[in-house]
């Protein structure tokens, strides 16, 4: 090997990533708690192992290309070791050269990588020992406590019990030289007996010789694809008191054991701040491909259509990595801002948790609230709790970067004038937001549940410009599906005869134009175009409550007037309530100051011919 080439600097990436990698869905096993429900069952392992190194070099590829560098690459399943042994072999070497090649980058950003990591069930340890080995990959073994319960949740897929073979390579792996951890995921029941957890964490570091401080405990959630395939054989969450019972535990029978470092250093790791759970938006950074190149948030969203970010052989990179934040935004904002989060001196550190496991529990909070709080207290230091002006602060930059529509109610520091402004401006009842508080058709023409757009298999709610802190932009195509359910009862808003009403829109392109008596510098205007009320079709998503009009075709008939790079711009709201903004303009100076844009609900986009 060309040593210089091997020293040449790789190119600098413009952002960094965390990428698990699932060569094959199919597994071995039949967990009684798996969230992956079906998909073990139903995936073809031979065409999986035909294309797994093959999507794993395309999607370094382009994420090179895209300036994006994936600092941790890691193989998770499924079951990784139902591969041929010559497909792991590649992917380990895959993943080393990767490592290799950008050493120097991936050692700036503190992460020291340099070997392969996989999830491994140990069914098959014992086979490929010698290849590991090789390639000195990571482990992190995944059993059942207490180990009675792995005899009888951790079945084959025949449902035989193979609890020693699982003894055997607990033994092998303790003698393995290279790094090496085990894991347990623990539902209602392990936790029913937790003595005989605590009896077995003793057996494996005192007669298998795995040394428990490399441990690490979860908890399983509420899986729709676990009940939709277990049916009532499906495991029950842990409750918080379980989770609380289960610490108290082992901090009683470890503490002042050489066990002690394990417990406060890395059995609960998964529930402090340097786990992707406490990440303000996990969308932005960690990401899991699967061989038929779907992009999904996670092992935990595998899937679930919620988190599936687009596919790396059909869609862009740029527009998946950016539709992953987009979609765990959503998430977050459908089950708002729980109040207790609000209110706690710890919302920097956990950012309320886990977007799925809030989706799958329909909670706005981490399902592991009060566990985590204990920690925090036991570990002050470590983690400290935020000083009242640190918590206003941390909620206020969480409304902005995962609430925006709730941003606008925290006051905002003015900037410096350069004009004279009235000074009854500021005062509260002028405001735009106590305007619209007083004002019910100002509060329906401003509604953020009154235009919901479906953009591909995505639902949208869309707010007004005016009360929005930032802005989403969407990449659309030919073919693309693009459907506005609008409420109902928006067309009853200041207008007396429903017939009368129509649908009003506006497309307006990112083209300065100079124009009208104040010669402002606005947007150019593509089209105008209205729909009766009665016009509208019932909507086949949103029920009763909504009317639907598919807007694909009147996109498509304006492409010519598309630029490439130059946002669109198109507006919403109904012909009587355009009529009421201009209306309150002429009536209100207040309200016309603050509403000199267009205040209407609105979507950007940039179309691709």
């Amino acid at each position: 090997m060309d040593l210089a080439a091997t020293l040449a600097p790789e190119p600098v990436a413009r952002r960094s990533i965390h990428l698990l990698y699932v060569p094959t869905l199919c597994c071995n096993l039949d967990c009684a708690y798996c969230y992956l429900g079906e998909q073990t069952t139903q995936a073809a392992l031979k065409v999986d192992a035909g294309r797994a190194v093959a999507t794993l070099r395309y999607a370094l590829d382009a994420l090179r290309e895209a300036g994006v560098l994936a600092f941790n690459v890691s193989l998770h399943g499924g079951e990784v070791t139902t591969l041929p042994e010559v497909v792991l072999d590649e992917l380990f070497t895959l993943i080393r050269s990767h490592y290799l090649e950008n050493f120097d980058a991936i050692n700036a950003l503190g992460h020291r990588k340099s070997s392969p990591h996989i999830k491994t069930n140990l069914y098959k340890f014992a086979p490929f020992y010698d290849l590991f080995d090789k390639h000195k990959v990571s482990i992190s073994a995944s059993i059942d406590l207490p180990l009675s319960m792995h005899a009888r949740y951790r079945t084959t897929r025949g449902g035989r019990d193979w609890l020693a073979r699982t003894h055997e390579n607990i033994r092998l792996l303790a003698r393995y030289p290279h790094a090496k951890k085990i894991s347990a995921t623990l539902c209602s029941e392990h936790l029913n007996d937790i003595p005989a957890i605590i009896d077995d964490i003793r057996f494996i570091h005192d007669e298998l010789c795995f040394d428990m401080n490399q441990f690490n405990i979860m908890f399983a959630f509420a899986s729709e694809m676990n009940r939709a395939h277990k049916g009532d054989a499906a495991l029950s969450p842990a409750t918080p008191a379980q989770q609380m019972a289960l610490y108290a535990a082992l901090k009683g029978a470890f503490i002042g054991t050489e066990l002690e470092d394990g417990l406060r250093r890395n059995w609960f790791d998964e529930f402090k701040p340097s786990y992707c759970t406490n990440a303000v938006n996990c969308g932005e950074r960690f990401y899991l491909l699967q061989s038929d190149g779907s992009v999904y948030s996670c092992v935990r969203g595998q899937g679930l259509e919620e988190f599936h970010y687009g596919n790396i052989f059909t869609d862009r990179i740029d527009d998946i990595l950016a539709n992953g934040a987009r979609k765990i935004e959503r998430i977050h904002q459908a089950h708002g801002f729980d109040d207790n989060c609000q209110r706690c001196d710890h919302l920097g550190l956990c950012h309320t948790g886990c977007p799925v496991v809030k989706h799958q529990n329909a909670s706005g909070h981490s399902y592991t609230c009060t566990l985590q709080k204990a920690i925090y207290a036991d570990n002050p230091r470590s983690f400290p709790a935020a000083s009242p002006d640190e918590q206003r602060e941390d909620i206020r930059q969480y409304r902005l970067n995962m609430h925006p529509n709730l941003a606008f109610a925290q006051p905002a520091v003015a900037p410096p004038a350069s004009i004279r402004l009235p000074s009854d401006l500021a005062e509260d009842k002028n405001t735009l937001q106590a305007m619209i508080g007083v004002d019910p058709v100002l509060q329906a023409l401003y509604s953020d549940t009154a235009f919901v757009l479906e953009v591909r298999d995505e639902l949208v709610p869309l707010s007004s410009q005016l009360l929005k802190d930032r802005a989403t932009w969407y990449t659309l195509v030919p073919g693309d599906r693009l459907v506005l359910h609008t409420r109902r009862s928006l067309f009853d808003a200041n207008c007396p005869e429903f017939l009368r009403n129509t649908l009003y829109l506006q497309l307006l392109r990112d083209t300065s134009v100079v124009y009208g008596d104040e010669q402002r510098a606005k947007q150019e205007h593509v089209f105008t175009y209205q729909r009766f009320a009665s016009c509208l079709q019932a909507s086949n998503r949103l029920g009763a409550d909504y009317l639907m009009l598919d807007l694909a075709g009147l996109i498509e008939l304006h492409r010519e007037h598309y630029r490439r790079g130059v946002r669109n711009n198109l507006f919403f709201t109904t012909l009587s309530l355009r009529e009421y903004h201009y209306q309150k303009q002429k009536n209100n100076a207040f309200y016309h100051i603050q509403a000199i844009n267009l205040p209407f609900q609105n979507f950007e986009f940039n179309y691709l011919p």
